[in-house]
Formats: C-alpha cells, structure tokens, sequence
C-alpha cells in the first residue's frame, strides 16, 4: 500500500487555541492519557515514546500504518478498545475524532493514540494531514458524521472502511471515491465466511451444473444493508437479469452472524446456508443432502478481528464495488 495523498483545505489554518477544554472526552477512551490542546500533540506524543523507551529499556515499537476512526462518541469507544489490542500485536498510530463545533477542542493523547473531541467537520481534514503519518499507509474507518466530512476525508486515505447503522448516505458518497481510494464496508469482512462457503459449493458439479436455473434468493437477516451487499455480490457474481427474485426478511439474532439463513433456489436445485442452534459454525447443504453438505466455523466477528483484516487488505476490491452498486438497487421486501 502506498502512503495516503496529502493535502488541507487551501489557505486554512489552525486557528488559536480556543476554549481548548469545553468539549469533553471520556478519559476511559484512552486510559491514562494526558489532555493537551491541539498544538500540544506532537510534542506530547514524542515526549510520551521517549519516557515508554526509557521506562522498557527497549527500541521504539515500529509503526506500520495511521488508523483514523471518525464517530460518535459512543462508537469511538468500542474502536478504541479494538486497535488497542490490535496494537498490542503491530504498532499503528489511532487518531480518535468525535465531531461537534470546536475548531481546536480538548485532545487526549497516549504514546500512539490521540483522541479530540467536538471538532468541527471542516477542520478533521487538516487534523488527519497534520497527525498522520504520511510516510505510511493511512486507513480511514469511517462509523458515522458529516457526509462533507467524508468527502474530505477520503482524499487522505490509503482504505476507506466504511462502518455505519444506517449505510445507504455513505454507500451512495463512497462509489464517487472509488478511483481515487480503496473503499470496503466492514459488514463485506463479516460476510467473507458466508461468501467463502457458497462460493465453494459452486465447485460441485451438480451444483455448477444448476448455474443457469438459480433464479430466487432468500435471506433472513439480523443486519438488513449485510443481506443487501450478500444478494448484491451473487447477483452480480451470476450476472443475474433483474427479473430473478430476491428476498431480504429481518429477523432477531444474538448479532454473532449478519445473516441467519440464506437460500438460492433453481428448478434443478436448492441451496441453503444457515447458522444452526450452536451459533458457533455455519452450515450450507445442496438440495437436501447430507452428503453434499459442509460445515466451517462462523469465525471471530469481533471488531479487532475484523479492523485487522482490513489492515492487511491493500488493494481495491472490485466483487465489493459491484456487490455495493448492485446493493443500492435493492430494496426489502
């Protein structure tokens, strides 16, 4: 992955530090970090690595990417747990922003983390430019904000992982970046089993086959947009006309998996993916048959396994961009 393209809004400057302690962030965000105005982070940060050396009498832990994660305050905590274990294994830089109306709001600052909250959206740009490591791969995990913000941004970043409830404002902004930034959705990561094992099947001969009679497609979800990128990418995979029928129905779950069942149908055959009663595998069969059926783990949903995942992802990934436009198109029934 090359290093993110650099750049701030023209002409603009921080401005003075202003009510720098008026918009506050929980300290339990970063455990034990120092709260500094704007202008003080860099030179907290180095002070910070440069007592850590001392204290360990060991060399500086090597960092290999800038993680910046933009959201509510509330989703900036669940983040902020995951990249921390996610740092106990490769060192990565996290810049924690909560919007609000600040120009130069309050800043708590770690060895290698640094949160600031209420910053106005206008100005998170030239924070990500200013705080990023520029000579390595940046990665935006984006859960929620000003869709300007996004704009901005996006520009500065190597990967766009794009992580929000409601998805179809930042799905529609995200297909304009898709030739200037690798863009993913996190719920794509949490679809890789359900993707994985289907697409395993189709190696069948019965099933490959059955190819061109598959014209229907169920889905019970507990996440409704994860169903929609799911029916997207087999639309597109099979290059599906419009005409075949696509179900998404939302159910209740224990949220371990984003989809609960998922059937495709032919008049030759019918396939089925569900998560049994275990919630610990996931359990495909083709047409009924115990001997063509497969079992493999449901795998770790957790945030750390996930963000990590998308950590070592440096390319674009064109089945997600077509399963994304084909998913806008979708619609519940």
């Amino acid at each position: 992955m090359e290093s993110a393209r650099s750049g701030r809004h023209d002409g603009s400057r921080w401005p003075p530090v202003e009510d720098a302690m008026s918009t506050q962030l929980p300290h339990q965000l970063l455990p034990g970090a120092k709260e500094v105005p704007f202008a003080e982070i860099e030179g907290t940060l180095s002070r910070l690595v440069q007592d850590g050396r001392r204290r360990s009498r060991a060399p500086a832990r090597s960092l290999t990417a800038t993680v910046v994660v933009v959201g509510e305050p509330a989703r900036l905590v669940s983040a902020a747990d995951a990249l921390a274990q996610l740092g106990e294994a490769g060192g990565v830089r996290t810049i924690l922003i909560s919007q609000g109306d600040q120009p130069s709001p309050t800043a708590l600052v770690t060895e290698h983390s640094i949160a600031i909250a209420g910053l106005a959206p206008r100005y998170i740009d030239n924070a990500v430019a200013s705080l990023r490591l520029s000579s390595l791969p940046a990665l935006v995990w984006w859960r929620g904000g000003s869709i300007e913000a996004l704009d901005d941004v996006a520009g500065l970043a190597d990967r766009l992982v794009l992580d929000t409830e409601s998805p179809d404002e930042t799905w529609a902004r995200a297909q304009t970046f898709l030739e200037e930034t690798a863009v993913t959705d996190l719920r794509w990561a949490r679809l890789t089993r359900w993707r994985a094992l289907l697409a395993h099947l189709f190696d069948l001969p019965r099933v490959r086959e059955a190819v061109a009679s598959f014209n229907r497609l169920s889905i019970d979800a507990a996440d409704v947009p994860a169903a929609r990128l799911f029916a997207g990418w087999l639309q597109t995979s099979l290059r599906w006309p419009s005409s075949n029928q696509i179900s998404i129905r939302r159910v209740s779950a224990d949220g371990k998996s984003p989809l609960e069942r998922v059937q495709l149908e032919g008049d030759r055959l019918t396939i089925t993916l569900h998560v049994p009663s275990t919630r610990t595998c996931l359990h495909a069969s083709v047409g009924g048959e115990d001997g063509m059926a497969r079992v493999v783990p449901l795998g770790d949903g957790a945030l750390t396994a996930l963000i990590g995942e998308e950590l070592g992802i440096r390319t674009r990934d064109l089945a997600f961009e077509r399963a994304l436009g084909a998913a806008r198109e979708l619609s519940v029934s």
